[in-house]
Order: C-alpha cells, then sequence, then structure tokens
C-alpha cells in the first residue's frame, strides 16, 4: 500500500485550491474489513467502506495524520485519525474508501 500525504493552498486571489496528495512511502500492511455492523453503517452512508489498517510502526506511518490517505489499489483510503499503537511495533488506522 502506498501512504499519501494531502496538501491544500491558496491561489493568488486568496481562494482555496483543490487538495492533491504525494507518495510518502510504501509500507506492507494488512487490512481487516470493516465488520458486519461497520458495513451496514457505511452503507448508509453513501457507499463507503470501512477497514482498520496495521502497519509497522515508523517515522512514515506515525507521520500520516487524518486528511490523509492510504492507496490500495483503486481504492483510496481517508485516514479518520493518526495511528493508534495496538503492539509495541505496530499502529493501527481506521480509514474508509468510496466504493462508486
Amino acid at each position: 500500500m502506498t501512504l499519501q500525504r494531502r496538501s491544500s493552498g491558496q491561489d493568488e486571489y486568496g481562494e482555496d485550491v483543490p487538495a492533491s496528495y504525494s507518495d510518502v512511502s510504501q509500507e506492507w500492511a494488512r487490512f481487516f474489513w470493516g465488520r458486519g455492523s461497520e458495513r451496514r453503517e457505511a452503507a448508509q452512508m453513501q457507499s463507503q467502506q470501512a477497514a482498520t489498517i496495521q502497519v509497522l510502526d515508523n517515522g512514515n506511518t506515525r507521520s500520516m495524520r487524518a486528511r490523509d490517505r492510504i492507496v490500495l489499489g483503486e481504492l483510496n483510503f481517508d485516514i479518520a485519525a493518526p495511528g493508534l499503537p495496538i503492539t509495541r511495533g505496530e499502529l493501527e488506522f481506521t480509514a474508509t474508501a468510496a466504493t462508486s
């Protein structure tokens, strides 16, 4: 999977420009698709798929914040919050991916 950092800014008139993403690094990860209750909730929230993503704890993964994203194949996962430590050496992110 690829970690991507969100960058946004303003044009010369002070108006917000659309966000763009740049690659930070590629990491190995374990993906767990949402449980049944999470899938039902996601279906009610306009076809988004919830996932739990576990990665090794390193400088790149620790730097990821909400608004950044994780890319796996064709899916872009929006990170909900900074990674939480689950074991020594691993972080866990909760993210959602648009399926349409």
